[in-house]
């Protein structure tokens, strides 16, 4: 990271946990509050600073003061708690505020209160999607290569002129 305080406030799933593990990468600017010790000891040997806190409680985001947070990050399997804590972390003028969406029927109610949101179910498909038409386009590409591949075998002359020259010439090249 580039010295951006990030926070992840993970809960209980895997998502947060896996957040904070990729963008830690040995930096101390990752704090990562898990509803799980196994997330956070994983999450700390990747680098970040991670514990095990129960996000949905008010006073554990008082103890913490994750409201210097350049970015916060809230990522429970909930959207209830997700809106709600997302509302409170803009309370706290948390400088940027992403939340996890797992059902796009809730997003509207994200979008009301002005959260950036990621939306699980939009970004799988997207994700999907994109290898498969990576998967297609390869495939494509390869075959049209093949395709010319074998035109050139069939119809084209050799195009190296030194060669064909010295040829003509019986072997001493082209000067002789």
């Amino acid at each position: 990271m580039d010295g951006t305080h990030a926070v992840i406030l993970g809960g209980e799933g895997a998502v947060g946990e896996t957040l904070a593990v990729q963008l830690a990468n040995g930096s101390p600017a990752v704090t990562f509050l898990a509803g799980d010790a196994h997330a956070a000891d994983r999450a700390a040997e990747a680098g970040a600073d991670a514990r095990v806190a129960d996000p949905s409680e008010p006073a554990t985001l008082d103890r913490e003061d994750i409201g210097e947070a350049d970015i916060a990050i809230v990522t429970s399997r909930q959207d209830s708690q997700n809106l709600l804590l997302a509302q409170f972390l803009r309370l706290q003028r948390t400088g940027r505020v992403i939340a996890l969406v797992n059902d796009p029927a809730n997003l509207d109610a994200f979008a009301e209160a002005g959260i950036e949101t990621v939306c699980a179910s939009t970004a799988l498909s997207t994700a999907l999607d994109r290898q498969r038409r990576g998967v297609e386009a390869v495939e494509t590409q390869s075959s049209s290569n093949r395709a010319t591949a074998d035109r050139r075998t069939e119809y084209e002359e050799p195009t190296d002129e030194p060669e064909r020259e010295r040829l003509r010439s019986g072997g001493a090249g082209g000067d002789a």
